[in-house]
């Protein structure tokens, strides 16, 4: 870690409590929280979330810059559930999408009501290798579940493996990943369509025993999309299919409690392999903060510009705000409130030509209402503006609203089993819609 953390008693409750306090303040996300024009799969965004479950279990996701190799060390340790020689081994278990939709579509007036799921079981494996060098891999394969649109059934698979070292003040981390996905209705897409994505990445720290310190790095992705027709209309292979090359530097300051500032600069190339109308070019500068998980305010945000020039002459260039956060703040224990946003831009399939934008806000509040009950509450308000490249000039605006209530208890361990109910309201001037869609069902969370 950069900067004194003090003794932890890993035999301890308490000092592996502070161990994973510590470990949660690594969690940044340079893997795609700083992207430029995220392409149809954003974390969280302005998506048809009739969907409340997910459950997976000790998914590593340290990604503040080139991950502190103890850090990661320690965390590999302490989430392994059994341990053979130099292995660690910890089960993933996903469960998504469970319960009851009114309508599996969107963009649909005619409601396709079914009961969904989607189920994962896979395996970590990390091996630490002379006190110098990790080895990670990780595999969940999962399936999709509709109980009326058998059709719709399917597999899927999400794999990574990653490797971490150090040298001097060289924090060293390299990845590759792969995914072959179903997913369901989200953004502009208003039926369950199929891609598939690798990605390979290399990072570096410079100064990772510093408070100040600076990390470089890079990703190069592949997305391909189904060629079937989607909608009986759009190919989106031949829409959508490109690379991304990405190049970043970002300026890193330990502040406060352990509270990390950053400046964030990143270059993306985009290349479509259908033809060379729509390749680009995208820079974006941001600002932001991630804040630790051992205080009152936890979470982080980022904010900035994005500059897009496309290399077709006859389209303009575009600059659009850019970012998102998720930061909650603990009231006496026993109250969380929770403000999030999100500010991105995305290529259409509809036509070459369009994109659109993506201004989503929202807020939530959690309270404990005895030791084993807790309720909570989210609304969302999200807008997708479409424009043209040609000539800037807006072409449609759909408008997303989302609320979730919830009720949940400990189940064992840190987890816990709920209830949530969500509501779903679309409105698209140049469509002509306007409904409310609904799903319930029960959930699985780790954490209470």
């Amino acid at each position: 870690m950069r900067g004194e953390w003090g003794k932890i008693d890993h035999t301890s409750n308490d000092g592996m409590k502070k161990l994973r306090q510590f470990l949660s303040y690594l969690k940044l996300g340079s893997n795609g929280h700083n992207s430029l024009f995220f392409l149809h799969r954003p974390p969280y965004t302005v998506c048809r979330k009739p969907i409340t479950v997910l459950f997976l279990i000790l998914t590593l996701t340290l990604t503040l810059s080139s991950d502190d190799f103890f850090a990661v060390k320690s965390k590999v340790i302490s989430d392994s559930q059994f341990k053979l020689g130099f292995l660690y081994f910890t089960p993933l278990l996903m469960v998504d999408n469970v319960g009851y939709t009114s309508s599996i579509y969107t963009y649909e007036a005619q409601e396709t009501p079914d009961w969904t799921g989607d189920v994962g079981v896979g395996l970590r494996a990390s091996a630490i290798v002379a006190n110098r060098l990790i080895l990670q891999a990780e595999d969940l394969p999962i399936y999709s579940f509709y109980l009326t649109n058998k059709d719709l059934r399917t597999w899927g698979n999400r794999f990574k493996a990653a490797a971490y070292s150090y040298i001097g003040p060289f924090n060293l981390k390299a990845g590759y990943s792969r995914n072959d996905l179903h997913q369901r209705p989200n953004l502009e897409f208003s039926r369950p369509y199929r891609y598939s994505d690798r990605e390979w990445s290399e990072e570096v720290d410079f100064g990772r025993d510093s408070s100040l310190f600076l990390t470089a790095y890079g990703r190069f992705k592949q997305l391909q999309y189904d060629e079937a027709l989607y909608a009986d209309a759009y190919n989106l292979a031949d829409r959508l299919d490109h690379h991304e090359n990405t190049f970043g530097l970002r300026l890193n300051k330990v502040v406060f409690t352990r509270t990390l500032l950053f400046i964030n600069y990143e270059l993306t190339n985009y290349v479509f392999t259908a033809g060379s109308e729509r390749d680009s070019r995208a820079q974006g500068m941001y600002l932001g903060a991630q804040f630790p998980e051992m205080g009152m305010l936890q979470g982080s945000f980022q904010i900035g510009m994005n500059q897009f020039d496309p290399g077709n002459p006859l389209y303009k260039s575009v600059s659009r705000p850019s970012g998102r956060g998720d930061v909650h703040l603990t009231l006496m224990e026993r109250l969380r409130i929770s403000v999030f946003y999100e500010l991105q831009t995305y290529f259409s399939y509809y036509s070459n030509d369009l994109f659109y934008n993506n201004q989503s806000f929202g807020g939530g509040a959690e309270l404990y209402l005895t030791s084993f009950l807790k309720g909570g509450a989210t609304y969302q308000d999200g807008r997708l503006k479409y424009f043209s490249f040609l000539d800037l000039q807006l072409q449609r605006s759909d408008r997303v609203r989302q609320q979730r209530y919830y009720l949940a208890v400990p189940l064992f361990g840190s987890m816990s089993l709920g209830f949530a109910y969500n509501i779903y309201r679309l409105r698209s001037d140049v469509l002509n819609l306007d409904y409310t869609r609904s799903f319930w069902g029960g959930f699985i969370s780790y954490g209470f």
